[in-house]
């Protein structure tokens, strides 16, 4: 793992990226990691939002993304946090990313939020001719089978918690995650050596 920090001296918050690149849209993986997406942080009560805006106190709110590609993209959480609270944040979303991988298994209870979340109100992403045509050029662009819409939330909803559990512990991999921070090194550097990320690399204005 490595860290980036850049400097901006009057920043009272840090942004935080974590990601490594991680599945491609054609994975068959894809509906169970669309569903431990949710439970790890696509939504308000996810795992990681719930630590660090709940439990925590020290962000209004964090989320998980995969981003899918034709190739593989990048899968990361997304946060900002105070800038005292930096070093907190980013071990604690790794140890998120670490649990969900088998350490705690995610429960049927929250797949069962993940997957309404998913689910309930599906139908509205094809209300407008905008949205018609936006779903027609993704199955051209990722070469989808005609029936994807319609077979989607019956394959969402046959996902099992060991399956969300494997597929997360087989494309996220906390060894692999970069870490970017952006925001105010003296506020948070010292405190980065206990994460045992290793050397960061410091970029400042004038260098980019």
């Amino acid at each position: 793992m490595a860290v980036t920090a850049r400097i901006h001296q009057t920043t009272p918050q840090s942004e935080l990226r974590l990601g490594h690149v991680a599945a491609s849209r054609s994975t068959p993986d894809y509906h169970a990691l669309l569903a431990a997406n949710m439970v790890l942080g696509g939504q308000f009560v996810s795992r990681i939002n719930l630590n660090l805006r709940g439990s925590k106190g020290i962000t209004y709110g964090a989320r998980t993304a995969f981003e899918f590609r034709r190739r593989p993209g990048p899968f990361a959480p997304h946060v900002s946090v105070d800038s005292a609270a930096t070093a907190l944040a980013i071990r604690e979303s790794i140890d998120e990313i670490t649990a969900i991988r088998g350490d705690r298994p995610v429960s049927t209870e929250e797949l069962a939020v993940g997957v309404a979340a998913l689910t309930r109100g599906y139908a509205r992403n094809f209300e407008t001719l905008d949205q018609i045509s936006r779903a027609v050029a993704q199955i051209a662009l990722f070469d989808l089978p005609d029936d994807y819409y319609s077979q989607f939330v019956p394959r969402i909803e046959a996902v099992t918690p060991d399956q969300v559990t494997e597929v997360a512990a087989r494309h996220l991999d906390p060894a692999r995650l970069t870490t970017v921070i952006v925001g105010d090194l003296d506020q948070f550097g010292q405190n980065l050596g206990q994460l045992d990320l290793g050397q960061p690399a410091v970029l400042t204005a004038d260098s980019i």
